[in-house]
């Protein structure tokens, strides 16, 4: 379907008997709304009374609905029970103009006034006068119109113009629902098969429609007849969840409608592999601007092509790159790029649990502003923490930037999925350690005492420190001091904390230090 966005020019008025079934004369009804163009009633246009507007330069889109939330407001037999639609509107055309007249339904989310517009059906509107009523007629599927009361809909007719002049007449809007009396059968899990191994991540599990279905239930487990990982209704025939490496799965889908739920459907099972998958994020291969030059960050110093000919592709694998990080510590990143424009951005993710997804609290972990144009730009240090909760071994890092005008980057600026017009994307790896213990205090040359501390931990060599850091165990910063062989921590808590030294190598030491 083809969808639009427009806004209401005119609402007359404002969420039984089982279904809508209804014939509504758009010149009067008070569920009736206009876009656009107030129109003009015409007597008898049709069967019925209708309406006429105008669609000329200035007003290139016209188009009336019937609210069904009002309509359902106004006469409460007429109620949705979100069975398959048919729907109708009549019409005729004068002038001269050119355009395509489309048979829609509209949906906004519950109260809004600005509505999407999805089309069922069209004529193609010549030049010619449409002298005698034609009637354009389509189907609205089931399960398309939800119950749950999150959106508000209508039908109705949409024009666009193409050239010139015209007068599109119309009338006889109507819509009849289907009935049910009994639960829908069940359905088939179509992705994955039954038994499959697949990569881990934000797995998609899709479903064929079932008739008369209206929602579907659907349960996610790690054990037979299992709902810990999802349960719950989907409108629609597909949902993705988080799934980890080398886990079973077990899954099942039944249909429901306003008579019930089918019985007897089958569960299926399967499993992830050691892999992770990821969604796509790109700028595109050609334009030379917004490309990144070097990523920065604890081990990696990974230098890029950037706006050099041949210009590189939007995307760019650099995971075989692998940064060495420990939980706790805080490590700086810094992006370079050779052209950059002021409102760009700069963005980078860490999928700390390694569950395929961007897009957990805590993992956007940059989202740099840049103000001012330059062909030699150099972020300033962005001091990344990693949480003691973060999964250990690999997982993925993400690195783009991106011009931020949404005509450019519909999708972005915090997401890490989708293509920008002007940018670029990168995606690491990082390896997360553990955070030391005490007991791995004699394992470096440098070692921090007494320990535990009362007010002052001293440090036994600061040669080659660049400066010191002090967390808690939360991975947050609390203090932050220059090389030096004593550190006073008085005004530290009762605790455990972690010390870094950044070294003048770029290295970091930590080490678990306990104040008493």
């Amino acid at each position: 379907m083809k969808k639009f966005l427009l806004s209401c020019f005119l609402a007359l008025g404002i969420g039984a008997s089982a279904q809508y079934n209804y014939t509504a004369d758009p010149s009067t009804d008070p569920a009736v709304i206009y876009f656009a163009v107030a129109p003009t009633t015409v007597a008898s246009a049709c069967l019925g009374n209708g309406v006429s507007q105008v669609s000329k330069a200035g007003a290139t889109q016209v188009g009336v609905g019937v609210n069904l939330t009002t309509l359902t407001a106004n006469t409460p037999s007429q109620t949705n029970n979100g069975q398959a639609a048919t729907v109708s509107v009549s019409y005729k055309k004068s002038g001269t103009g050119t355009g395509t007249l489309f048979l829609v339904y509209f949906d906004t989310a519950a109260g809004g006034t600005t509505w999407n517009v999805n089309t069922l059906a069209s004529v193609e509107i010549t030049s010619s006068a449409v002298t005698a009523c034609q009637t354009l007629t389509a189907t609205i599927p089931a399960g398309t119109l939800m119950t749950d009361g999150s959106k508000d809909y209508a039908y109705g007719y949409f024009y666009v113009r193409s050239a010139g002049n015209a007068t599109i007449t119309t009338a006889d809007y109507k819509i009849v629902q289907d009935v049910v009396t009994t639960p829908p059968a069940c359905t088939t899990i179509t992705s994955p098969a039954n038994g499959s191994v697949i990569t881990a991540g934000q797995p998609t599990i899709t479903w064929a429609a079932a008739p008369t279905a209206v929602s579907y239930k659907l349960t996610i487990g790690t054990t037979s007849g299992g709902s810990e990982v999802f349960s719950g209704n989907v409108n629609g025939t597909s949902y993705s969840f988080p799934a980890t490496v080398n886990t079973t799965y077990y899954a099942k889908v039944v249909p429901s409608n306003s008579s019930g739920d089918a019985s007897g459907c089958q569960e299926i099972s399967f499993s992830t592999n050691n892999s992770v998958s990821y969604c796509s994020s790109s700028g595109p291969a050609s334009a030379q601007f917004e490309k990144i030059t070097n990523v920065s960050f604890a081990s990696i110093n990974n230098a890029s092509q950037g706006s050099t000919t041949p210009y590189p592709p939007g995307y760019e694998d650099f995971t075989s790159v692998v940064g060495d990080v420990t939980k706790v510590n805080s490590y700086d990143l810094v992006i370079k790029s050779d052209r950059v424009y002021a409102g760009d951005f700069i963005l980078a993710f860490i999928d700390y649990n390694n569950n395929g997804s961007f897009a957990d609290t805590g993992e956007l972990v940059a989202n740099i502003p840049v103000t001012a144009n330059s062909t030699a730009y150099t972020s300033a240090p962005n001091s990344v923490s990693i949480p003691n909760t973060a999964t250990e071994g690999s997982v993925r890092m993400r690195v783009l930037i991106y011009d931020s005008n949404a005509a450019y980057s519909p999708t972005l600026p915090t997401s890490s999925c989708g293509t920008a017009t002007y940018g670029q994307v990168e995606d690491y790896t990082l390896n997360i350690s553990p955070t030391l213990g005490v007991s791995d205090l004699s394992k470096s040359a440098i070692s921090v005492y007494p320990n535990p501390f009362t007010d002052v931990l001293k440090i036994s060599d600061v040669r080659g420190v660049k400066s010191i850091s002090v967390n808690d165990m939360t991975g947050r910063e609390v203090k932050s001091l220059a090389p030096s062989a004593e550190l006073n921590l008085s005004n530290l808590k009762t605790g455990l904390y972690i010390v870094n030294l950044k070294m003048e190598d770029g290295s970091v030491k930590s080490f678990k230090a306990i104040k008493k």
